[in-house]
């Protein structure tokens, strides 16, 4: 097992591409801590996690609020011992995204990341090491649809990343991010909704064939958790089936 006997925080982990992180470090041997602003969604994904013979425990915790994140981090530490893995993967409503609320995307995917970030360094610094493993997106590299308040944070995540990972390297902490292509999660279920043909419109832009699965990113994360990814820090992994690869539609 990959994880055998870590401890890990999964930000975002009621629904998604956080729960299939959260399941998938469980099946490697990890602890992990759930957080969700969702008691529902976030005690269903500890109860998946049980019932398949793995180890969780789920905390609400707004990402946001500074003393929020520092308390999910406190309180894990209180429980586990330490932290060894933190993935930053909590995102605002489908709506604020849609809706470019500035504020939402800002407080939750940017800021969020950078203060659970912030209070786990020092746990991690006096464990000689750990690895943090944020969630930005393609929204962040490229110019995708209207949603602008949302790729200026995934953006943002991208640079976050890069700029901790320089100063932690010392710390052997090791910090990088995972840019998703389009994944099939109930984030699209409103969209859907307006378009029910959307996700087969967007599928010949991927050269794949295919849009993402949620363990897709899920294997990546596993694997920038892990020790197999221990000479990684402050890289941008791009996992969109291809899609910023090049048009491969362009007309020649």
């Amino acid at each position: 097992m990959r994880l055998k006997d870590k401890v890990a925080i999964v930000t975002g982990a009621g629904r998604g591409i956080g729960r299939a992180i959260a399941i998938r470090f469980a099946e490697e041997g990890a602890k992990v801590v759930v957080d969700d602003v969702n008691d529902d969604i976030g005690k269903a994904t500890v109860s998946d996690i049980t019932d398949a013979g793995g180890e969780g425990l789920f905390i609400n915790a707004d990402v946001s609020d500074a003393a929020d994140a520092g308390r999910l981090i406190a309180q894990s530490v209180d429980v586990y011992g330490t932290v060894d893995i933190l993935v930053n993967n909590a995102i605002c409503s489908t709506e604020d995204v849609l809706n470019n609320n500035w504020e939402a995307n800002l407080a939750v995917a940017l800021q969020g990341t950078s203060h659970c970030s912030n209070a786990v360094i020092p746990v991690m610094q006096r464990e000689n090491g750990g690895s943090i493993v944020n969630i930005a997106s393609v929204n962040g590299l490229i110019g995708l649809q209207g949603i602008h308040a949302y790729s200026a944070a995934k953006g943002g995540v991208i640079a976050l990343t890069r700029s901790m990972a320089v100063v932690h390297g010392k710390d052997n902490i090791r910090i990088n991010c995972i840019c998703p292509g389009t994944v099939q999660t109930e984030v699209w279920e409103p969209m859907i909704e307006r378009n029910p043909q959307i996700l087969d419109e967007i599928i010949p832009w991927y050269p794949l064939g295919r849009i993402g699965k949620p363990v897709d990113i899920a294997n990546a994360a596993l694997f920038l958790a892990s020790n197999e990814a221990s000479f990684a820090t402050g890289a941008v992994f791009v996992i969109d089936g291809g899609l910023t690869a090049g048009n491969h539609q362009f007309p020649i």
